[in-house]
């Protein structure tokens, strides 16, 4: 079994080259969450418009010039792609989306979701995508709901002692 291993091995080193291309890949890569104590739920969900998803944590942020204040991130010009979660409870049919506040522009629309609100349901509303930006810009992860959930409308705490993760978004630079 060990020779199988070690021929394995031999045949599948990478390259410098290649090692290279693999960290380029991860380089350009952003990741920010909401993260709250345990027991605290994500808050609550209101009707009528689109509102910010809090995003008040950097898990990692390799991307020149892309920062976040407020929950509002800013990019600087090029092409990307979004993966997000926006987490719900029994809100009834809702959506998330990558919105461009700099251009008043949806960049991606989410796939419709729902959270049956008269089944205790929690659920999560997906944003996944890509995008060019020609300049520096400033987005925002939206949610809008069909009802109405106090507190816990964004996400309920498990409260298990560790920290409670409610929204986050995935965002890698292409070009």
């Amino acid at each position: 079994m060990a020779a199988n291993w070690t021929a394995f091995v031999a045949g599948n080193v990478l390259t410098a080259a290649q090692l290279n291309g693999v960290v380029d890949n991860f380089a350009d890569i952003a990741i920010f969450n909401e993260t709250q104590s345990s027991g605290t739920n994500g808050g609550a969900s209101t009707t009528g418009s689109y509102i910010k998803r809090t995003l008040n944590t950097t898990v990692i942020n390799n991307i020149t010039g892309c920062s976040i204040a407020s929950s509002v991130i800013t990019l600087p010009a090029g092409t990307y792609q979004i993966a997000a979660l926006c987490p719900t409870f029994a809100t009834n049919v809702n959506r998330a989306r990558l919105y461009d506040t700099t251009n008043s522009a949806v960049l991606v629309q989410g796939q419709n979701c729902s959270a049956a609100s008269g089944n205790n349901v929690f659920n999560s509303a997906p944003v996944t995508g890509s995008f060019t930006l020609a300049g520096s810009t400033n987005i925002e992860l939206q949610h809008r709901f069909q009802t109405a959930q106090a507190t816990n409308g964004l996400g309920g705490a498990c409260s298990f002692g560790d920290d409670e993760v409610y929204a986050e978004i995935m965002i890698r630079r292409l070009a």
